[in-house]
């Protein structure tokens, strides 16, 4: 009689399990003898950030604020204003804003030059006040990040509107005395006139209600012809509108509630 064991019965082992056995065996063995801080230093200098929600929520606030601004492309004056803002934004992207200002001149050493030396008067046009109203458009938000960590916020807006400028006419500026006789010279006065701007700036959000914001702005001034005129007759052969532009450079801090 021949007697089989149960293990011949069986069959043979499949050479699979003689290979993945100790493979997996090991592998098991390895993750409990590695240290843990050799996993860890792997990582140790790669910064993993996730995207964070939008720190600084404009949407349904009102925003209060104030700015200094200065004119940047006159040639004979300097021109210095501070003006008040108030904003609201119906959402993140759009808003309507209105602004007042007032300002001075002062007059630059070429202009004093030109005249102490040549007796020639420059056509000045004085900006003294404005007011406007706008809808401002906010497609941009990000943040950077400083070399220290860290996150500034920010967003870019682009301003349309129009309004109102008060323009300073100083006849004395540029017009000759008159002669003995002859028709005096206007009344000084400030006249306003229409106006329509364009801006592009940005916002920086220091807190979750103030932020500190730097635009630049394109102004456009409609004007009578007649009233830079040095006499009554002169003025009213014309009365047409000449356009008169400016470039305002605008920094200021805004309240949000």
């Amino acid at each position: 009689m021949i007697h089989v064991s149960k293990a011949a019965a069986r069959g043979p082992v499949p050479r699979k399990i003689w290979v993945l056995g100790p493979l997996l065996l090991g592998l098991i063995l390895a993750s409990l003898i590695v240290p843990q801080e050799l996993v860890s230093q792997e990582f140790e200098n790669n910064s993993i950030r996730v995207i964070r929600p939008r720190y600084f929520n404009k949407s349904k606030r009102f925003e209060l604020g104030a700015q200094v601004s200065t004119i940047m492309n006159e040639a004979f004056i300097y021109t210095y204003m501070a003006s008040g803002l108030a904003a609201f934004h119906l959402n993140e992207e759009w808003a309507v804003e209105g602004a007042f200002g007032l300002g001075f001149n002062l007059d630059k050493s070429d202009k004093r030059l030109l005249f102490d030396e040549f007796g020639i008067k420059t056509y000045i046009l004085r900006v003294s006040n404005y007011a406007t109203a706008a809808v401002q458009w906010t497609p941009l938000y990000g943040k950077w990040q400083l070399s220290s960590g860290q996150l500034i916020y920010f967003d870019t807006y682009i301003t349309a509107g129009g309004g109102l400028t008060g323009v300073s006419w100083l006849y004395s500026d540029f017009c000759e005395p008159p002669k003995e006789g002859g028709e005096p010279l206007p009344a000084d006065a400030v006249i306003s006139y229409p106006t329509g701007m364009l801006g592009i700036g940005q916002r920086y959000f220091v807190s979750k209600s103030l932020s500190y914001k730097i635009d630049l702005r394109y102004n456009r001034i409609f004007y009578s012809f007649a009233d830079q005129q040095c006499t009554a007759s002169e003025a009213s052969g014309d009365n047409g509108t000449v356009g008169h532009d400016t470039v305002t450079l605008q920094l200021g801090a805004s309240y949000y509630f």
